[in-house]
């Protein structure tokens, strides 16, 4: 049988059966069309600074607990829980715990 498509890729963010994606900063999963799903790890303490989202961002929270403040509003989020940050919003990040995400953009 001849193949039409890549093969399937797999991974594991969590620790799951497949392969680990690894302990990288961040790793981009999917790129097409200029969207992009990245996946990242933060250190506890980590921040990331004042920045302008391109597009709308969804930012979905896979393990640990972070900050995420919008035009100086800290909403606290952590595993399972997500946020989508609007086109040209200011938005920084503070990690409270070792987390990892997965941010659509």
């Amino acid at each position: 049988m001849e193949l039409t498509y890549p093969p399937l890729k797999s991974g594991s963010l969590l620790a799951g059966s497949h392969p680990a994606a690894g302990e990288q900063k961040a790793l981009v999963l999917l790129e097409k069309n200029g969207q992009k799903v990245i996946y990242k790890t933060f250190a506890a303490g980590e921040t990331m600074p004042t920045h302008h989202a391109s597009v709308d961002v969804l930012v979905a929270v896979l393990a640990g607990r972070l900050t995420i403040t919008q035009e100086a509003i800290p909403t606290q989020v952590k595993a399972g829980d997500y946020v989508i940050i609007p086109l040209g919003a200011p938005h920084s990040l503070h990690c409270l715990e070792a987390a990892r995400i997965l941010i659509y953009r």
